[in-house]
């Protein structure tokens, strides 16, 4: 069985790694100026000296080229301005935007997501998830911590009179997303929202680190057959790394990630009010229906009935709501057995991201570019330093032991050729 190293989720954490493997490319430098500076001090036969100071030389060589060349990334060597050095604070506003256009060219583009949505199988996967009576008996248990904060008036003081406007408004208008804007305020400005948010970042976050093995075995499927397996796990890893990074910081209530994360969701529903789109328009009839005020205080008391009726079936320990669900999920279960319910399943799913999904693009690539563009550019630098600094020094650590091995190399080529 293949042990899986887990990265520490805390970059903070790193630091000590990171302070440990620039000592050790250090003292691998030192080592070869030390034995440069022997040569001159110490007898050895003509042979052997030789080998030795061309090995320590081109040593140094390379090891001062690759500490320059990783030290130049995050700051100026030495502390000396020298040009184009300091280079990801320098273009920290690049990457930033080079990070969101590369999540907007690989996931958000039309023809590349329903690729990937058909490549998803959604239909498919829901089957199997429903199909497992565990699975089915989480999903229920999620369902059944969920509903009763949100239908408990004393966590939520007016929300029947909120719904039942958002309903009328809905119905009455002939674009449906100025309603579905409200629904999505009252849900970012429900007091559990916060606490949803965070339930679906901790399962996020849970199933990448369950599906490490599985992010691998992909990652080297999709590489070049020259890349070693132990790149490409590194890869993965990183990647899942990165990626339980952001959301871990996302999850964190005093992390600036999670600031602009909350900022980006009380805009949503504005943003979506604003986009517009085509549905066609309800009769006259039912829209003067919708309109009188009685028919607002029929929606209210039957969706406080329906909530007082709901409370109180949750808390029986044989609720009926739980069975309905369950069944529900049975059933929807041996429908998707259907091969043709499920294509259709697919193609609504695959019509509501192509359609809605170009509308939220500069909103996504927007949210990204400004989480990154915020920081200060010495804490930029430093987040990505601390990612990948411990992978960076080896670098110089292998630099230094090829240089050598090249220097040695060159001298016995030099001697062969009578030099």
């Amino acid at each position: 069985m293949t042990t899986v190293s887990k990265e520490p989720p805390d970059p903070e954490s790193r630091e000590p790694a990171l302070a440990r493997y620039r000592v050790y490319a250090s003292l691998l430098l030192l080592l070869a100026a030390v034995t440069w500076v022997s040569t001159h001090y110490v007898t050895l036969p003509p042979v052997a000296l030789g080998y030795v100071r061309a090995a320590a030389e081109a040593a140094l060589v390379g090891g001062i080229a690759d500490w320059f060349a990783v030290t130049a990334l995050f700051r100026h060597p030495l502390g000396l301005p020298i040009p184009h050095t300091r280079l990801i604070p320098k273009n920290q506003a690049r990457i930033a935007d080079g990070v969101a256009s590369y999540i907007d060219r690989e996931f958000l583009q039309h023809d590349v997501l329903v690729s990937r949505l058909r490549r998803f199988d959604i239909a498919e996967r829901l089957s199997r998830l429903l199909d497992s009576e565990e699975t089915r008996k989480k999903l229920i248990d999620g369902l059944m911590r969920f509903l009763p904060r949100v239908l408990d008036e004393r966590n939520n003081p007016g929300v029947l009179e909120a719904v039942a406007t958002a309903i009328r408004s809905g119905l009455a208008n002939s674009d449906i997303r100025p309603t579905v804007a409200r629904l999505a305020r009252h849900a970012v400005e429900h007091p559990d929202f916060a606490r949803l948010v965070d339930d679906v970042l901790e399962k996020a976050i849970d199933w990448l680190e369950e599906n490490r093995e599985g992010i691998r075995e992909r990652v080297g499927a999709r590489s070049y057959w020259f890349v070693p397996r132990f790149v490409d796990r590194k890869i993965a890893d990183k990647t899942v790394g990165g990626v339980t990074d952001l959301l871990e910081a996302l999850e964190d209530p005093q992390s600036s990630e999670r600031a602009e994360l909350d900022r980006w969701l009380k805009t949503l529903p504005a943003s979506i009010a604003a986009s517009g789109g085509g549905f066609e328009r309800l009769p006259d009839v039912i829209t003067k229906i919708l309109d009188h005020e009685e028919t607002s205080r029929i929606v209210a008391g039957a969706l406080a009935t329906l909530k007082n009726t709901m409370l109180s079936d949750l808390q029986d320990p044989n609720s009926k709501i739980r069975a309905a669900f369950d069944t529900v999920a049975k059933s929807l279960a041996d429908q998707l057995d259907s091969l043709a319910l499920r294509r259709d399943i697919n193609a609504s799913v695959e019509a509501f991201f192509a359609e809605n999904v170009p509308a939220w693009r500069d909103e996504v690539r927007g949210f990204i570019v400004e989480i990154l563009g915020r920081q200060k550019p010495e804490e930029f630098a430093r987040r990505i330093e601390l990612q990948v600094g411990k992978d960076l020094q080896f670098i110089r650590i292998n630099g230094t032991i090829f240089g050598a091995l090249v220097g040695a190399g060159i001298h016995f080529v030099n001697r062969l050729l009578g030099g």
